[in-house]
C-alpha cells in the first residue's frame, strides 16, 4: 500500500448526473479576452495552419470578424517581426534598495 493511498474502493461515476457543470459564483471567461486570444492565434507566425482555422471558426461562432490585415499576413510569410531584435530592450521590474 502506497504512502498516500486509501482502503476505499475508487467512487464510481454516475453517467446520469444533474448537474454536469461546475458552478463557478466568482469567475466568468471574459468573452473579449477570449475573442482576442483567437485574434492573436489568427497573427501568430507560430500557430499551425489547423489552429487558425479553429480560431476562424471560433469566431465566426462567437459572432465576431476574424479579418487579418494584409500586412500582418505579409509580416507573418516572410517572419518580420514587430520590434527587431537589436531594439529589444528588458526591463526588469525591481530594483536594488540602498
Amino acid at each position: 500500500m502506497g504512502l498516500f493511498s486509501t482502503r476505499r474502493a475508487p467512487a464510481k461515476k454516475s453517467t446520469s448526473s444533474t448537474r454536469n457543470y461546475h458552478h463557478r459564483r466568482f469567475y466568468r471567461k471574459d468573452r473579449d479576452r477570449v475573442a482576442g486570444g483567437y485574434k492573436a492565434a489568427l497573427s501568430n507566425p507560430h500557430t499551425t495552419k489547423d489552429g487558425r482555422s479553429h480560431a476562424k471558426h471560433e469566431l465566426h461562432k462567437m459572432g465576431r470578424s476574424s479579418h487579418v490585415p494584409l500586412m500582418t499576413k505579409i509580416k507573418r510569410t516572410l517572419g518580420i517581426r514587430s520590434t527587431p531584435r537589436q531594439k529589444r530592450t528588458t526591463t526588469t521590474t525591481t530594483r536594488r534598495r540602498r
